[in-house]
């Protein structure tokens, strides 16, 4: 039976707070604390993370990858290439972008366990990411979420949760909604959206799967559903009727906000990093409908908890500076206009060094080279080179605050790091204090938007400081 083999989050580190926006617009909660992604962040780039979190540093040797999003950045080309170009996913390898709705995480999981069980697929990745969008001053500003979560799918000994039943049905209603090009989710009246889409259809859903399965409320040990707030999910609870104990007792909703079509699969991960053998788990997607699917965690259950998962994320939070900072980090705010060169053709040449980080390696003397040249710099043979992927961690050999290229942090920290296992590596650094970089910091890489030159996104990796 198909199931998952491994999980993984990511969660912005930035929190926009609520006494922040108070002090700006006089309304919001004081005590919210909404993930925000940085300016270099969008849902590719978390999504790398979350999958590197599941799937470890180019090991990963799916060969199907399922990438949900409701923003993703390309709406014309493939955005989960992208993706597997950067967690050095095999090329030989199925991508598919679901959208349009954030039921869209929960329709990838079930495609995914579909695929592996027809055989058309061994091992899959599914990734959900957002980076959703809220105008400044208005309610979405605190209540929405930023982040990523992803899980691996396939069969065997590696299984820590079976999936065991899946539902699914259809029914066209509006509840929320955004058009192409609109900087915001538009929402019709709250009250009947409430009682008659997200509270009936998800109570629909997950009966739907116990009349499939025949499975009891008593026999379910996690319920994990979908809702836009704290409100609304605890009405949702009420209606559906499991005890007390089956629902978490600090929801994703209430601690970080609607994280759209991610919030089920980051709430999945988070109750099966927790969960023991034999409890069985409902997670259910809301859109128009609804996805339910029912998990039994296995003896290797307990594996999942060594993967970097919310908590990892959680540890590393820190409020913004202001509220400038938050306007900087949509481009809402005047910038110096800088017009980078790029090349496409360029960027597909230097794909595996740009995006894989592949290394050469001298066959003649074993000098570790970054990029690779035409000639090793150590012995001057020419063109004899194996690739090597360069590490992910090493140490700050030196470093430069440059106060002159604009950037929304006022300055760009660049920095020169000797990676564990051979090869140096410069690039910008980002989530970090200025104060406190120094010769000898331990970093990692992180994969970031580097910038958006001719009009397409450009790619590429920086350093922050390790754990």
């Amino acid at each position: 039976m198909a199931g998952i083999t491994s999980v993984g989050a990511y969660i912005p580190f930035h929190r926009l707070g609520g006494d922040t926006v108070r002090a700006v617009w006089g309304t919001g909660s004081p005590r919210a604390s909404r993930p925000l992604a940085g300016f270099d962040e969008d849902p590719i780039t978390m999504g790398v993370e979350a999958l590197i979190n599941a799937a470890g540093w180019g090991d990963c040797g799916v060969d199907s990858l399922y990438f949900a999003s409701t923003t993703h950045p390309y709406a014309e080309k493939s955005n989960a290439s992208v993706l597997a170009a950067a967690a050095d996913l095999p090329e030989k390898l199925f991508t598919l972008d679901a959208g349009g709705s954030v039921r869209a995480g929960t329709s990838a999981l079930k495609a995914a366990c579909d695929a592996i069980e027809a055989g058309s697929s061994k091992s899959a990745a599914v990734v959900a990411a957002e980076k959703r969008p809220a105008l400044p001053g208005s309610p979405d500003e605190l209540s929405l979420c930023d982040g990523a979560a992803a899980v691996l799918l396939g069969k065997g000994d590696d299984v820590a949760a079976e999936i065991e039943a899946v539902y699914s049905w259809s029914e066209d209603f509006i509840d929320r909604w955004r058009l192409p090009g609109e900087g915001a989710v538009s929402a019709g009246d709250a009250k009947f959206i409430q009682d008659y889409g997200y509270v009936r259809q998800s109570v629909a859903t997950v009966e739907g799967l116990l009349d499939q399965t025949g499975a009891t409320r008593e026999d379910i040990a996690r319920v994990l559903v979908y809702a836009p707030d704290a409100r609304t999910h605890a009405a949702i609870a009420r209606k559906l009727g499991f005890p007390d104990s089956a629902y978490p007792e600090n929801p994703l909703i209430a601690r970080l906000g609607d994280s759209g079509a991610a919030a089920p699969l980051l709430a999945l991960v988070d109750a099966l990093q927790g969960a023991e053998p034999g409890e069985h788990v409902i997670v259910a997607g809301h859109g128009s409908g609804g996805e339910a699917i029912l998990l039994r965690a296995t003896e290797k259950v307990h594996s999942l908890r060594a993967q970097r998962g919310l908590g990892w994320s959680l540890e590393r939070a820190q409020p913004i500076r202001n509220y400038g900072q938050w306007l900087k980090f949509n481009g809402l705010s005047p910038e110096e206009e800088i017009r980078p060169f790029t090349s496409p053709s360029i960027l597909w040449k230097e794909n595996r060094a740009t995006m894989r980080l592949m290394a050469g390696v001298c066959r003649a003397c074993g000098e570790l080279q970054y990029p690779r040249q035409q000639v090793c710099n150590a012995c001057g043979a020419r063109d004899e080179w194996d690739e090597r992927k360069l590490s992910r961690k090493g140490k700050i050999f030196t470093f430069v605050h440059d106060y002159l290229p604009p950037s929304p942090e006022g300055f760009i920290t660049m920095a020169t790091v000797e990676l564990e296992g051979g090869g140096r590596f410069y690039g910008q650094m980002t989530n970090h204090v200025k104060d406190e970089v120094h010769i000898g910091m331990e970093c990692e890489l992180t994969f970031r938007l580097l910038h958006q030159g001719d009009g397409y996104y450009n790619y590429f990796w920086k350093l922050r400081p390790a754990e």
